[in-house]
């Protein structure tokens, strides 16, 4: 298979995987899928971000004050606040409405309690990836770090291990560092769960993708 073939496979493998089996990753592997990482490019190859990884010990004890939080019904408060739905374009609004639609449907869960449920526990991942920028970030260096998530993503998945991108890994950032040594001068802007995929049934849903003439326009 050919360099191009390899790199569609992997795009088209990697889903959100919402419910994790309780097997850890390599340390070798997870520092091969950061390193690889790394190659990412960024505004005059600044490289602002910082990457924290939680697992082990450290990951139970953020997991536990994360539950207890959660069964309070403690709002989210994270340091870069999020946009709600609501101010989302009309496609992204329709998009968004469609999972929303028909995971409960595909999940037989019209609650979706499984769904909240892996969300409570951290989606039970033995690896969380934080990733940090400094406050005094330029507005391009958001656009660098979404560059290493998805390089991270990609990375992961050519390992075989399977990842997902939440909210809910950063809406308690004190939390965080509590038990990681994040400076008071870095936010916390992206946090990935990392592992292997386990057979509940909300992680065999996928998602609907826009096609190509619905997101790409081209002039000749």
């Amino acid at each position: 298979m050919d360099m191009a073939s390899t790199f569609k496979e992997i795009m088209k493998q990697r889903h959100s995987v919402r419910f994790f089996q309780k097997k850890e990753i390599p340390q070798d592997t997870l520092k091969d899928i950061i390193s690889t990482a790394l190659n990412t490019p960024s505004w005059c190859n600044s490289q602002p971000w910082n990457i924290h990884v939680a697992s082990g010990n450290t990951l139970e004890e953020i997991r536990k004050l994360w539950i207890s939080k959660n069964k309070e019904g403690i709002k989210g408060y994270p340091e870069m606040e999020p946009i709600h739905r609501e101010t989302f374009s009309e496609r992204s609004k329709q998009v968004v409405g469609h999972l929303f639609k028909d995971l409960p449907e595909f999940a037989k869960d019209p609650e979706l309690k499984k769904f909240q449920e892996s969300q409570s526990v951290l989606f039970n991942a033995p690896t969380l990836v934080y990733l940090t920028l400094p406050k005094t970030q330029l507005k391009y260096s958001i656009l660098d770090l979404g560059g290493l998530e998805m390089s991270i993503l990609l990375a992961a998945k050519s390992h075989g291990v399977d990842s997902v991108v939440a909210y809910e890994s950063i809406k308690y950032p004190d939390v965080l560092r509590k038990f990681m040594k994040i400076p008071d001068n870095e936010d916390i802007i992206i946090g990935i769960g990392l592992g292997y995929e386990d057979d509940n049934i909300i992680n065999k849903y996928r998602a609907k993708k826009l096609t190509l003439d619905e997101a790409c326009h081209f002039y000749n």
